[in-house]
């Protein structure tokens, strides 16, 4: 069976490096916050269900982080896609946490 260990550190490290090479024309930016989630139905997307997420998540990674329920903006919504078609409205909220990850260089 896989490890169940979820890396977030490794991803807050990835997503630094993606930010500071990007942006790099600009300066450099920090990522001090790391929200991590996934899209939900909007029944599913609650407080209640973010808060046993990021306990779970928090638990396995090793890190602590809080909850966090986002609404979709609707520019996302109604993004198009290379083939210019419209992409379909996908359901109201992002559930998840944010974390502060710790990142050295």
């Amino acid at each position: 069976m896989p490890d169940k260990h979820v890396p977030l550190n490794e991803v807050a490290i990835a997503v630094q490096n993606a930010v500071q090479q990007t942006l790099a024309k600009h300066g450099a930016v920090s990522v001090d916050k790391l929200w991590v989630g996934f899209v939900a139905p909007d029944n599913v997307a609650t407080q209640e269900n973010a808060a046993k997420l990021a306990t779970e998540l928090a638990r396995e990674a090793g890190i602590s982080a809080q909850p966090s329920v986002a609404q979709l903006a609707p520019a996302a919504a109604g993004a198009k896609t290379e083939a210019h078609a419209t992409v379909p409205k996908p359901p109201g909220h992002i559930i998840g946490l944010v974390f502060s990850p710790k990142l050295t260089k």
